[in-house]
């Protein structure tokens, strides 16, 4: 018989040796998981992380990659007509709303790699990041799809009030609707997956990155509150420039390091 002890203390001896059992059972890695990270251990890593931060990696690079592509295609356009005030023309429209189309599922994939491997106490706030990027997604996706299979096969003069639905001069539902997913829900995401970069190496320069990023998106609703659009460039550096060179370090934050997670993990 145990004397001398009380009852809450004997109840923490108990789990205490039941933990150091399931640890003991379980190994480094998968107690190291439990806990908020997911380190190496002994050179080698969870599958599923591991596999999660060659996602990461990849839609980072393929993102920065696909925003040169995108800028290149809004410079060569504009400079066709030498005019920054009319619309982007086809086939520069058409190029540049699949790329669109391409990027959307591949930036939830990017945010999804950033939840997966947020430390335990960012999780909360990467979850909302990732709702708001589903968002983004999801309302741009259907936009530029409408756009590419629907308002080009019809007419424009003999469909009253097209411009005013389907145009991409202001004031227009579906560029209105287009803003919202990038202005609003990517600005969002951006911001709301701040915590999950420590002040650290190149996580430093992500969290500064995605905080000017998300921040002039946000500055821009400016162009559409005032109807002066041409303060809607500064929403559209944030998600392209901006977001785009953010991505480089973004993507080397998923290497796994010795015994940390580099992406804003714990270390061991």
């Amino acid at each position: 018989m145990v004397t001398g002890l009380r009852p809450i203390e004997v109840r923490t001896a108990a789990a205490d040796v039941k933990r150091e059992r399931r640890e003991a059972t379980d190994g480094p890695a998968q107690v190291a998981k439990r806990r908020g990270s997911w380190p190496v251990v002994d050179g080698d890593e969870d599958p599923a992380i591991k596999h999660t931060r060659m996602l990461g990696a990849w839609s980072a690079r393929t993102i920065f990659l696909m925003e040169v592509v995108y800028v290149a295609v809004f410079v060569a356009g504009f400079a066709s007509i030498r005019n920054t005030s009319d619309p982007l023309p086809d086939p520069y429209l058409a190029i540049a709303e699949v790329l669109i189309l391409v990027m959307a599922p591949i930036m939830v994939c990017l945010m999804l790699a950033i939840h997966q491997c947020a430390p335990k106490q960012a999780k909360p706030f990467t979850q909302v990041a990732l709702g708001w990027m589903l968002a983004a997604a999801a309302f741009t996706t259907v936009v530029h799809f409408v756009q590419l299979t629907v308002a080009r096969h019809i007419d424009s003069a003999t469909f009253p009030g097209y411009a005013g639905i389907f145009g991409w001069q202001w004031p227009s539902t579906f560029y209105a609707i287009d803003i919202v997913a990038w202005d609003v829900f990517f600005g969002l995401a951006l911001l709301f997956a701040v915590p999950a970069f420590p002040h650290r190496g190149d996580a430093t320069l992500v969290r500064r990155g995605l905080i000017l990023s998300g921040s002039l998106c946000l500055i821009g609703l400016v162009g559409p509150f005032a109807n002066v659009l041409g303060l809607r460039t500064i929403g559209i550096v944030g998600y392209t420039v901006v977001f785009g060179l953010t991505c480089l370090p973004l993507s080397r934050t998923f290497n796994p390091g010795t015994g940390r997670v580099n992406s804003g993990g714990a270390t061991e």
